[in-house]
């Protein structure tokens, strides 16, 4: 409604609005997906559809034997039920790990109760960080047996066991388990723990010599040493347990010449239409809501299926296309990258660059000179002299080699940086080159600093 001079009137105006239904929010949520956070997707809607029929890779078929006869219209969701019940929990396994090695201690019963006890209360570092009044009153709580004594020996056998250093009560203490004491180095280690561990940090490696009446490189030995301790205990097991990038690219030498594509699949689960449940949405002798239901349940599944082949094509296309134009890259490696802006692939393939985003976001692709993330094939222009651009990877690695070949005893400033960068005909502000100093995890001038 709208005032106008002679009182209120109505009026009509049109608008346009894209509505998103839920099959394009799931076919973006899946193309986003990285390869490993996908197989835990498909499982989950696998667990919450009886119309899917899930293959694990390289493992036991999901697919039970079909069972025949009058029980047809539920077996498909007994074989579900029983895929589920034969799948392992995946938890902290190094919890189950400490546990065992307790075993091997035969501890009085009460101590060993405590001890088992406090292994769930060991943080995500393998770290025991609460204060022991808060221990005693929440395993009273719990009715543990005994006391403070009780305590204090279950705490001591937990820091017995592997991975060494776990149960302390902060990572110095952690770095300290990691000792042995009749190491040489024991006490000279432990001082640089306890006393000397931020004038490390910071490379004040002089100060430290002077007050431990210790030469520089007597001080450089012993800082080796502690570089290959671990302030959080169970990284050891973490890295054990990660699992290997698994591309989804691969882009290697053709026997014919050039570079062959390929785009495998065999790192995750495949996903199909149960047959049973299809026949059931179709069986008119089945009650009208047993059909609805199979309708439904079936629709969602399709509506997957449909997804991960519209992620498939679609990070197929964007390779083959991203590829196309960094050919040079797998010919001559990391410093042969060209600007390649995500943009210019939109346009090309009549795609949203969001489209483009998504269909890179966490994905790898294996290449001759090893697993790549996808997003790196992707360059702005930066530092090229003379109104040349050279692409960001190739100006990053000019910045890596130059800090490489330093003397470590006057290493370069980033101003001193920017200098060499110049005269070698790349110009970057300083700034620039303190961010991707940090980038590659290089130190500040002070830190890289070496004493002899």
């Amino acid at each position: 409604m709208a005032i106008g001079g002679n009182g209120p009137r109505l009026t009509q105006a049109a608008t346009q609005q894209q509505l998103m239904l839920p099959k394009m929010l799931q076919a973006i949520e899946l193309l986003q997906l990285p390869s490993m956070e996908l197989a835990g997707w498909l499982r989950e809607a696998f667990e919450s559809n009886a119309a899917l029929v899930l293959e694990e890779p390289e493992g036991p078929s999901a697919k039970l034997e079909r069972s025949k006869g009058p029980k047809a219209r539920v077996g498909a969701s007994d074989r579900h039920a029983e895929w589920l019940a034969s799948q392992e929990s995946h938890g902290e396994h190094w919890r189950q790990a400490v546990l065992e090695q307790l075993a091997w201690l035969a501890l009085d019963p009460q101590t060993d109760a405590w001890a088992r006890w406090l292994v769930d209360r060991l943080d995500g570092d393998g770290l025991l960080t609460d204060p022991d009044e808060a221990l005693l009153d929440d395993g009273r709580r719990d009715g543990l047996p005994g006391d403070l004594p009780e305590l204090a020996r279950a705490i001591a056998a937990l820091q017995q066991l592997e991975p060494r250093g776990i149960g302390g009560r902060d990572a110095t203490e952690a770095l300290l388990l990691q000792l042995e004491p009749d190491d040489p180095d024991y006490a000279r280690l432990c001082a640089l723990i306890e006393r000397f561990l931020g004038e490390v940090f910071k490379n004040k490696l002089p100060r430290v010599a002077r007050q431990l009446g210790l030469d520089v490189a007597e001080i450089n030995r012993l800082v080796a040493r502690l570089a290959e301790l671990e302030p959080r205990p169970i990284s050891a097991v973490e890295s054990e347990s990660v699992p290997a990038v698994a591309p989804d690219v691969v882009v290697l030498p053709a026997e014919g010449g050039g570079f062959a594509i390929d785009f495998p699949r065999s790192h995750l689960p495949s996903v199909a239409l149960d047959p049973e449940l299809v026949g059931l949405a179709k069986d008119r002798g089945q009650p009208k809501e047993v059909r609805a239901y199979a309708r439904g349940k079936v629709g969602e599944a399709r509506a997957v299926i449909d997804a991960l082949a519209q992620r498939q094509a679609t990070l197929e296309r964007v390779a083959r296309t991203v590829f196309g134009h960094q050919h040079a890259y797998f010919e001559q490696g990391p410093g042969a990258l060209r600007p390649l802006a995500m943009t210019d692939v939109a346009q090309e393939l009549d795609l949203h660059v969001s489209t483009i985003s998504r269909a890179v976001a966490g994905k790898y692709a294996q290449t001759p000179w090893g697993i790549e993330p996808l997003r790196r094939f992707f360059q702005a222009s930066a530092g090229g002299g003379e109104g040349r651009g050279s692409a960001a990877d190739e100006v990053r690695e000019r910045v890596r080699a130059l800090f490489a070949a330093e003397d470590p005893a006057a290493p370069l400033s980033d101003d001193e940086a920017v200098a060499e960068l110049a005269r070698g005909g790349v110009h970057l502000a300083r700034r620039t080159v303190a961010k991707y100093r940090k980038e590659l995890a290089i130190p500040s001038s002070y830190r890289r600093r070496r004493f002899s």
